[in-house]
């Protein structure tokens, strides 16, 4: 499997855990959190100033991948809002 289907992969699956850990309430979530959206990018600014023309597109694959998580985040987020917020009105 190339590196380049492993980052989307490993960052999913990742990803997973993460909403995993904030769906049971844990508060570990802000340290996934911090691991997954921040150092991504990180990740991806060493690899451009640091490997030529294949850092370039492993920098290119890690920032899409990095929005299309955080693009995930939100829907998460909006998602389980209106879950807490449904649970809520019922319950008053």
């Amino acid at each position: 499997m190339s590196v380049f289907l492993l980052i989307p992969a490993v960052t999913l699956v990742l990803w997973l855990g993460h909403a995993g850990l904030a769906i049971a309430g844990s508060p570990a979530t802000r340290y996934t959190r911090w691991i997954l959206f921040g150092g991504l990018p990180v990740m991806a600014a060493v690899m451009l100033f640091s490997a030529g023309i294949f850092g370039f597109m492993f920098a290119i694959i890690a920032i899409l991948t990095w929005l299309g998580m955080i693009l995930l985040e939100v829907i998460f987020t909006m998602v389980s809002m209106v879950v807490r917020d449904a649970r809520a009105k019922k319950e008053a």
